[in-house]
């Protein structure tokens, strides 16, 4: 079944006619915000909640040539030297002709740092190729791999040497290695391929993350966790945006199911998402988003994939209810209003599981009723000073939420939560202060969230991998931060020049300080670190 669906999709796509090149705006958030500046303004028909952007729809709506955007005001300079050139804003390789354009630049992230409460050194150490190019006006593809040796500072190394994880947060499997201290090895690939079927639908099959949202965080999907293939049906009509997601991901825990799981071809759990979300342009200034998703274990350990979820237009709880299926449905939905062109408002809001009835009692702390919310805003040019901006942000979510009864059909990927990386049971507040003149980029960060860690054996709802089936979680008097009451505050401040816009070549520096306080124990962490990167993918440290 599967075969004949790939089948069906080639044939529809090769036997259909696009318009301009597909490749997509890299899942950065400095590269994104420079973008948003202009997609965000009151009129503006765009539709900024699913990331990554496509390019050819920025070029529908923005004249790249009048924009005042880092990443493409810098022309070729006839009088420059080849150096110069491909130091400064061309690709390192490129073919460029009416049929097809192909790009090869290099990626790599040299980073060396201390953190001063320890005494640790650390240091990063990653090379890769970026590989992407058009091959006419419908088809694009795009290919990167990074081979990584790490030294973290402590919270993150205790992070990846804890049993329940063993990964680099949003970065996959570790093997230790001993060079420049004890630290860890390991890879990163990512690719896709785009193709444009028609002006109103965009196919994009590959392995790499997804983001729904217009915050830092996302309570309906975000980039927190590791890479996963997916196939992504992209449909644009009028002031409507519908996208649809079918994806494959894994739980990095021995399989349950086959033994020995290695014998099966199969070490670890397989399981599946399919999710789809409507965006629509209500009017100049305002936007409203729906969200649902499933979440369905491959119970047999044979590739099975639920063809039922395979309907791109359905509500999810229904056929879940008529198939008899315990599995885990997400529901979710995004208001967002534009005050001004520089100043926007978003929200999100989550429904894992929900009970009518518990929420007429909600004080009573129902666990069944498990939700979160999302509030934030955005300013562009603050105080009317040209790329000086602001975003607050605040996230709220309930308890046990996004976890499941049967712990594979959480809604997580590779061991991490697959929304805001605090998982469940926690409140948190970010704002952010930055500035950009030139090819310099200031930012100072601030997070402040207050969270309830499990402990003595007791699954409090933070843990999204916890089974809450445990005769240790109570159906009611539940609350948001119950449990090990931790803070847990992270500042940073960073420094970026911009050497080379076309692949986001940077010269960094920056300082973080993190503390986590409980009744239970203390850490702190200040963190001073200087690199040299090519930054096109978002790394979340800050938990």
């Amino acid at each position: 079944m599967n075969k004949l669906l790939l089948l069906y999709l080639f044939i529809l796509i090769a036997t259909s006619h696009a318009v301009s090149q597909q490749l997509y705006l890299p899942l950065n958030r400095d590269i994104t915000q420079e973008y948003d500046a202009y997609l965000n303004q009151v009129g503006m028909n765009f539709h900024t909640s699913v990331k990554p952007y496509l390019m050819s729809d920025i070029r529908k709506v923005i004249n790249m040539d009048t924009t005042d955007n880092v990443y493409t005001s810098y022309k070729p300079d006839s009088g420059a030297s080849w150096l110069r050139r491909k130091v400064s804003y061309e690709h390192f390789i490129a073919i460029d002709s009416a049929d097809y354009q192909l790009y090869i630049d290099p990626l790599f992230d040299f980073e060396g740092g201390h953190d001063q409460a320890s005494g640790q050194n650390t240091h990063v150490n990653s090379r890769g190729l970026l590989f992407e190019g058009n091959l006419g006006n419908n088809f694009s593809f795009s290919a990167t791999y990074m081979e990584t040796q790490a030294v973290y500072p402590g919270y993150i190394t205790s992070f990846i040497n804890d049993t329940n994880n063993q990964i680099v947060p949003g970065q996959g499997r570790v093997k230790n290695f001993t060079g420049l201290g004890s630290g860890y090895d390991f890879g990163v690939a990512t690719g896709y391929i785009s193709y444009k079927a028609s002006k109103y639908f965009n196919f994009q099959f590959g392995t790499d993350k997804n983001f729904i949202g217009e915050g830092y965080r996302s309570l309906l999907l975000s980039d927190n966790s590791y890479e996963y293939p997916f196939l992504k049906v992209t449909t644009n009509v009028w002031k409507f945006q519908y996208t649809n997601l079918f994806c494959a991901m894994e739980d990095l825990h021995n399989s349950p199911i086959a033994q020995p799981a290695e014998a099966a071809n199969q070490y670890f759990s397989r399981k599946y998402m399919t999710a789809h979300y409507l965006s629509y342009n209500v009017s100049n200034r305002v936007n409203i988003g729906l969200f649902e998703s499933v979440i369905f274990a491959d119970t047999t350990n044979q590739g099975a994939f639920r063809v039922d979820y395979l309907n791109p237009i359905i509500f999810y709880r229904p056929i879940e209810y008529s198939l008899g299926s315990p599995n885990n449905v997400l529901m979710g939905g995004a208001f967002n209003f534009k005050f001004s062109d520089d100043v926007k408002f978003y929200s999100q809001l989550v429904l894992d599981d929900f009970d009518v009835n518990a929420f007429k009692h909600y004080s009573q702390g129902a666990m069944i009723n498990k939700d979160g919310i999302q509030a934030g805003i955005k300013a562009n040019n603050l105080f009317g000073i040209d790329k000086l901006r602001f975003q607050y942000e605040f996230n709220w979510v309930r308890p046990y939420t996004y976890s499941h009864e049967t712990t594979l059909q959480n809604y997580g990927n590779y061991n991490q939560s697959l929304a805001d990386p605090l998982g469940a049971n926690f409140f948190e507040n970010i704002a952010f202060l930055s500035y950009r003149t030139g090819r310099f980029f200031f930012e100072a960060k601030f997070n402040y969230a207050v969270y309830g860690a499990d402990y003595d054996g007791v699954d409090f709802g933070q843990n999204i991998y916890e089974n809450y089936i445990d005769p240790t979680v109570q159906p009611y008097g539940n609350y948001t931060t119950q449990g090990l009451f931790t803070t847990l505050i992270y500042k940073e401040f960073r420094m970026d020049y911009l050497v080379n816009p076309s692949y986001n070549m940077n010269i960094e520096v920056g300082f973080s300080l993190r503390s986590q306080v409980s009744s239970q124990a203390t850490s702190t962490t200040n963190w001073f670190y200087i690199g040299f990167k090519t930054a096109l993918f978002n790394h979340y440290y800050d938990f």
